[in-house]
């Protein structure tokens, strides 16, 4: 007879078999007193998010946005732009545009690095809460892997490192039920270090771009 083709995670922990559906209901679902424990942190990422979208006006011309705002408007861009397309500006980016235009580089990097992961909580809590449209692509599948191998180095450097793979591992990280402090943690270091690169880099370039393009156009 013939083997049976190994199935994903087949000798991973019960947490990685609950995402290729292969444990039981009480495995897969959170119990009611991890939901009622995450609760009031979602309700707290969700009325943050609710109460920038509200009152603060989206800004068309970010120089003066920035200049305006300050290390204040860079943190309100990573905690928006973070989650959602919403806000047209990422914070990391935003450290970018502020270091060029002399903001301190480690206090951008702490603004934007502290804005970040609390965007993230949304994308974090729609995986402990059950599955949700990206488990089904195939790059998820994978970096789930690498969450459930590697944990704390998977959510480091994907939030260090400027990626397109960062809302997948956030996603496992609720998924596969990891400590959601221990998250925030990483990610806030991870991101950090991000945005200070971002800051960096803005102090000695943002200037150079815009006069190129001036000159271009």
């Amino acid at each position: 007879m013939k083997a049976e083709p190994k199935q994903p995670f087949e000798d991973d922990p019960p947490q990685a078999k609950a995402l290729t559906g292969q444990s039981d209901q009480a495995e897969e679902l959170p119990t009611r007193r991890r939901q009622f424990y995450y609760l009031p942190i979602l309700i707290v990422a969700v009325v943050i998010v609710v109460l920038v979208i509200v009152f603060v006006d989206k800004p068309v011309d970010f120089e003066g946005y920035i200049k305006s705002s300050g290390y204040a408007g860079v943190l309100l861009m990573g905690i928006i732009g973070s989650p959602s397309p919403i806000w047209p500006l990422p914070g990391s980016w935003a450290a970018f545009i502020a270091g060029g235009l002399g903001l301190n580089p480690i206090m951008l990097a702490l603004a934007a690095g502290f804005g970040e992961p609390i965007g993230e909580i949304t994308a974090y809590m729609a995986g402990y809460g059950g599955q949700v449209a990206v488990t089904n692509w195939k790059r998820y599948n994978q970096i789930a892997g690498w969450m459930t191998r590697y944990g704390a180095i998977t959510i480091f450097l994907v939030s260090a490192v400027p990626n397109t793979f960062t809302k997948f591992a956030v996603v496992a990280a609720g998924a596969l039920r990891y400590s959601w402090w221990k998250f925030f943690v990483l990610c806030w270091a991870g991101k950090t270090i991000k945005s200070f690169g971002f800051a960096i880099a803005g102090a000695g370039f943002f200037n150079v771009i815009v006069n190129l393009i001036e000159r271009l156009t």
